[in-house]
């Protein structure tokens, strides 16, 4: 018999919830209301596979059909659960969970389809290439995240090779109107890089297997200027004065650590990166202590710089207080402790050099009397080393080959095989000592080195 009707179903509430039933077969389920004080609302009821009765919500009811089910349409989801049922699915709301489940990963895959080919995916492909290369990879992977991945979202998820020049031209010139002109010129570059790293890697076995994937076959940066104009090269130099002074304030940190305390990593990067001529940063401190060979004194540093495939080696001899530096070091260090650490577990990075040496200099600044002219920086460490060197008459070649820059022409790479050991030793020797002589304050001529007569 049923009980369900719209006479009942618009029935008062009589203080007590009641549930009315509709009518049905043996072992087909069936369509029953509840009706609350509220409310009243449709279920379907059934057994399931274990003889448990169970029941699935429909929808409430209103007879207007607007905020609810109509008395007809709950019957009709009923008849279609129903037939549901009867065919044999018998726990209904497991069936309805597995539906859900397959929407949800079906949605996934079709988000991680859409994601394939983005300009993000690109760019991460691009850093992570860099980072596995041993290349500079964090600062493009913030310029990525500053401009792009936060500054332009909708960008970021277009596919890459739907992105036009237009597109970009207005991205990087928005940077430009903003009076950042050398953040556009990085972000240009490296933009570029990206493009070209994914169109070569399909023809390019050597280049990541991955950015094939990413069907990109146009550079929409390649017709973009190079915005030279905000290029400018910096051309602070110290002078003996205030490399005297900052050298002087490396020994009074120095001075400050306890015997029984491990040596200051900052400090010692930096002091090695001076008496090694002007050493990069970054090269310097991804050396390893296998790296390091106190019996032969030499150090090798892995220089990755331009378009090399793989990183070239940069042996460099070591003068006795280099050599000091590098035996203190390994001797304070922990078992799996990079050489260069601040917490004994992670390396100190060069961004953190870089704020070391700014502190440095805003304290020369300040000193009464100023103990440099104008401020400085970390880069301008290595410039003072090579223009010091060249006013000592070490030629070109030779700090070419102890600073590891402008070796990849034709004649480097083919056919000069010469190590250039001796002249590198007796420059940073040399060196060295007029190190010494300009801490000590010594205003003496530099003598430039001469070259031995052919016999």
């Amino acid at each position: 018999m049923n009980e369900i009707s719209s006479t009942t179903l618009r029935a008062k509430w009589t203080g007590k919830d009641r549930t009315l039933t509709d009518g049905g077969g043996w072992g087909a389920g069936r369509l029953i209301a509840v009706q609350r004080r509220d409310e009243t609302v449709f279920f379907f009821r059934y057994f399931d596979s274990k003889g448990r009765k169970s029941r699935i919500v429909i929808g409430p009811f209103d007879p207007n059909d607007t905020r609810g089910l109509t008395l007809q349409a709950a019957r009709d989801r009923a008849a279609e659960l129903s037939t549901l049922y009867r065919s044999g699915v018998r726990d209904l709301h497991e069936h309805f969970e597995d539906l859900r489940r397959e929407k949800e990963q079906a949605e996934a895959r079709a988000r991680e389809e859409g994601n394939r080919g983005t300009v993000r995916e690109l760019l991460i492909e691009y850093t992570g290439h860099l980072e596995m290369c041993g290349k500079g990879w964090r600062e493009p992977t913030n310029l990525f995240t500053r401009n792009i991945f936060k500054g332009a979202p909708q960008l970021a998820c277009r596919r890459a090779n739907d992105v036009t020049v237009d597109d970009f031209v207005r991205l990087i010139g928005k940077l430009v109107q903003a009076g950042k002109g050398r953040t556009a010129g990085k972000l240009r570059g490296y933009l570029r890089a990206a493009y070209s790293l994914a169109i070569r890697a399909k023809t390019d076995p050597s280049a990541p297997m991955s950015m094939r994937a990413l069907g990109i076959n146009q550079n929409p940066i390649g017709s973009i200027g190079a915005l030279p104009q905000f290029n400018r090269a910096r051309d602070r130099t110290l002078s003996a004065e205030e490399l005297a002074a900052f050298l002087k304030r490396l020994d009074s940190i120095d001075a400050e650590i306890k015997p029984d305390e491990k040596p200051n990593a900052k400090v010692d990067a930096v002091r090695l990166c001076l008496l090694l001529g002007g050493q990069r940063p970054a090269q310097l401190l991804r050396v390893r202590p296998l790296d390091v060979d106190l019996a032969a004194g030499t150090i090798l540093l892995l220089d990755p710089k331009g378009r090399r495939q793989q990183p070239r080696r940069h042996v460099l001899p070591l003068t006795k207080k280099a050599l000091a530096t590098l035996d203190r070091r390994l001797k304070h260090r922990g078992a799996d402790e990079p050489l260069f650490s601040i917490d004994g577990e992670t390396g100190v990075r060069p961004e953190t050099l870089s704020v070391f040496v700014g502190d440095i200099a805003k304290a020369m600044m300040q000193a009464d009397p100023p103990e440099a002219r104008e401020d400085f920086d970390l880069r301008d460490l290595r410039r003072t080393c090579e223009t010091m060197l060249a006013g000592m008459g070490v030629s070109s070649d030779v700090r070419a080959q102890i600073q590891s820059h402008g070796l990849g022409g034709v004649q480097a790479r083919h056919y000069d095989r010469h190590s250039y050991a001796l002249e590198k030793r007796g420059a940073l020797e040399k060196w060295s000592r007029h190190l010494d002589r300009i801490k000590a304050g010594d205003k003496a001529k530099v003598i430039p080195m001469r070259r031995k007569r052919a016999k």
